[in-house]
């Protein structure tokens, strides 16, 4: 008896599985018209392939009933779904900036203006969570690739139900807790091609209905099985994986990171390639799921692959008398596509406030937006740094509700910073930065500088907008600077500093920024030696000084800018008890102005003109308040220095200094630039003199430089008028 059971259990379990393979053959006898299913493989930046593939599919106009898709196979299969053909996904994809796209970065113009000193200054980045610092979930958090989704089908945001889209649709993502492949084929159309393109270490996992989901190439990148029960009979496949490489093939880590995801996925793809009619395999063994700018050429490939399959599509065409379904094409939405906004809802808020986020948004209730506005308002709320990302939703017919969904960053990080250059030396910058403390929309920040000269700076900062705004700063520096006498160094001395500051401001536009303050100085400088027109050897001295400050920064990067400008304006009032400088009866006047433009001749070629000027008013001004020129550093640890290319830093001393100077930037190739560096300037005594009286000073400099992931790398070559010979100066690390 036992035997005769597990003898029909082993016939029955046979019949059901030879059923099963045997379904998209099967089911063609009951029906006039076979459905075709396609499924589009994960594969990274080689799945462009699949745009070529469909391409072809569109051209002999080959109806697609259902698609699956996995990964980057999961994207393109998304928008094909909704309704975008070949050549509109063919041009998204062309005319992506993939460096960006691929990375969470905003524009500096996003970025408020204060935020933005400190927007690249840090090599790493660690959130502080209860149990210490962590190392973030992902390397990207995917902001950029998200909005972009959520842009390109915007007008399926309602659609919860895939199978309901214009072509049913699913794609595959991985359950990170329990290693089982999930299938999404209902739920928020943007997020879930994000989940199952998240790939392990690289972009942040997305949590969709309580489950933590990566990337679904791990354990099903080619889901044909899936594709037949959704009811397709016939199904054609394109897989742009690379296979299993031999070691000597393993050459970097991208290649060791799809290595990985293929064993795993090796099983599955071997019985899910059982089931696939038509399967196409695009010849791009000589790419990588990275060759993100090969865009163009991957297309190629997989139109190329594509057409030799034309008469075996042909052959299917014509045996079952297909016809090209009439899908609605879908016109992708532009920058003055316009939506009526009847109410605004946020999801996510904790710690930030309401009002914060709104005023970053700046959207009206009852009024129309554009997707360029709405988009700005994104970047900017993203680009104030209390988010991890922020993204949205937009619900109903003609009267929309727009859903804003936000993950607040980590209130607390920890940052470092290293550095080096030929004056400063090494150094390392130690950061520990809290947002919201005391007040939403605060920012407390400590920096430690460990160096030959230590620096320490704590900051609280309120933003508040157009409305006034506080900052509140405490700072000591202990530096050696060194005396000159005709360019030849002839000692140094040990400069202490220290300020307590406090302002308030207003911010507008992002890139703008005004205000008023108070700091109280103490300056001590300790030396062996005396010079007669610098310093005595030994000082002192409390200082009380009120100043107004106008700060303007719409550079788009920090570094090797191609457009925008920079500029801060100050106007100060200097005092020993807040009334009068010594042996005046009135404050002794500080002004200073810096301006700094780029002027994009070509996409390689800038000019960028600087200008820096300081003039002191009074009498018997001390020497802490006077003008000292030289130095190619970016630092603003003290306001009394003033660049000059050719000189070492703060080399000659003067009351007034204004120096004029022109940057011929060229980039050489990508990240690596040639400037040309030429300024002359002029040092007086008395401002009302300066243009019959004073001493011009002229110097060049050539400098080579390397833009890399650790900040500028550059090497120059400096001469100056007032010096004999050729100097240089190197600078590894971004400024801090």
């Amino acid at each position: 008896m036992l035997f005769k059971s597990l003898f029909l259990s082993l016939i029955l379990s046979s019949l059901s599985f030879l059923s099963y393979a045997q379904l998209s053959t099967d089911t063609l006898v009951n029906t006039a018209r076979p459905k075709i299913g396609l499924v589009l493989s994960g594969g990274g930046a080689k799945g462009f392939a699949h745009v070529g593939v469909l391409k072809i599919i569109d051209e002999l106009g080959i109806p697609i009933d259902y698609i699956a898709g996995t990964s980057m196979g999961a994207l393109i299969g998304g928008f094909y779904a909704i309704g975008y053909s070949a050549v509109d996904i063919e041009k998204i994809i062309l005319n992506q900036n993939w460096e960006d796209l691929l990375s969470d970065n905003v524009s500096r113009n996003f970025v408020p203006i204060y935020e933005k000193k400190d927007f690249e200054r840090y090599i790493l980045s660690f959130p502080i969570k209860p149990k210490g610092i962590e190392l973030p979930s992902g390397i990207v958090e995917g902001q950029n690739v998200l909005n972009l989704f959520e842009r390109l089908t915007i007008d399926f945001h309602d659609e919860t139900d895939f199978k309901k889209l214009p072509i049913p649709f699913l794609c595959i993502a991985t359950d990170l807790e329990t290693g089982k492949a999930v299938v999404l084929d209902k739920g928020y159309l943007p997020l879930a091609m994000r989940a199952s393109m998240a790939i392990p270490t690289f972009f942040a996992p997305i949590e969709i209905d309580g489950k933590l989901l990566a990337d679904g190439g791990m354990i099903n990148n080619f889901p044909v099985k899936e594709l037949i029960k959704m009811g397709a009979d016939i199904v054609i496949g394109v897989n742009v994986q690379s296979g299993v490489k031999s070691k000597k093939e393993l050459k970097s880590l991208l290649d060791i990171i799809n290595q990985t995801v293929s064993l795993m996925a090796l099983n599955n793809f071997k019985d899910n390639l059982k089931y696939c009619d038509i399967y196409i395999k695009p010849k791009i063994d000589n790419y990588t799921v990275g060759s993100f700018q090969d865009a163009d050429s991957l297309i190629h490939r997989g139109e190329e692959i594509a057409r030799t399959f034309i008469p075996t599509l042909m052959d299917l065409k014509k045996k079952y008398n297909l016809q090209k379904r009439e899908i609605k094409r879908y016109i992708p939405p532009c920058d003055t596509s316009e939506y009526y906004l009847k109410d605004i809802e946020f999801n996510g808020l904790n710690e930030v406030s309401y009002s914060l986020l709104s005023g970053k948004l700046n959207y009206g209730k009852n009024s129309n937006i554009s997707l360029h506005e709405l988009q700005d308002g994104i970047n900017r709320a993203y680009g104030s740094r209390y988010f991890d990302h922020v993204d949205f939703q937009m619900k109903g017919e003609n009267e929309k509700t727009l859903l804003i969904n936000v993950k607040e960053r980590t209130t607390k990080r920890f940052n470092v910073g290293l550095h080096y250059d030929s004056d400063n030396n090494a150094s390392v910058l130690l950061n520990t930065t809290f947002r919201n403390k005391l007040k939403s929309g605060s920012r407390l920040s400590f920096d430690l500088k460990l160096a030959e000269s230590p620096r320490f700076k704590t900051t609280y900062t309120i933003d508040n907008g157009l409305k006034p705004g506080l900052n509140v700063e405490a700072e000591f520096n202990d530096s050696e600077v060194y005396a000159f006498d005709d360019g030849a160094k002839i000692g140094s001395y040990d400069f202490n500093y220290l300020k307590f500051d406090i302002n308030t401001h207003t911010i507008f536009r992002e890139s703008y920024s005004f205000g008023l303050g108070g700091k109280i100085e103490y300056f001590n400088i300790n030396s062996e030696f005396t010079t007669s027109d610098l310093i005595i050897a030994r000082d002192e001295d409390y200082y009380f000084t009120y100043y107004a400050f106008l700060n303007l920064d719409s550079h788009d990067t920090a570094y090797y800018p191609k457009k925008g400008m920079s500029l801060y304006a100050e106007y100060k009032l200097v005092t020993n008890n807040g009334l009068k400088l010594d042996e005046m009866d009135r404050p002794a006047s500080v002004a200073y102005l810096k301006f700094q433009k780029a002027i994009s001749m070509s996409s390689a070629f800038t000019v960028y003109p600087k200008f820096f000027g300081r003039v002191v008013w009074g009498k018997n001004i001390p020497s802490f308040f006077m003008s000292y020129t030289g130095g190619m550093d970016q630092t603003d640890y003290f306001d009394i220095q003033v660049p000059f290319v050719g000189l070492e830093r703060m080399e000659i001393a003067s009351t007034n200094s204004f120096i004029f100077r022109t940057d011929f930037q060229y980039e050489l190739f990508r990240n690596n630039y040639l400037i040309l560096k030429m300024n002359a300037g002029k040092l007086v005594e008395d401002v009302n003199d300066a243009l019959t009286q004073g001493e011009w000073i002229k110097g060049i400099g050539l400098t080579y430089s390397y833009n890399s992931l650790i900040g500028p790398i550059e090497f120059s070559l400096m001469y100056s008028d007032k010096k004999n010979g050729i100097s240089n100066y190197v600078n590894i690390g971004f400024w801090f």
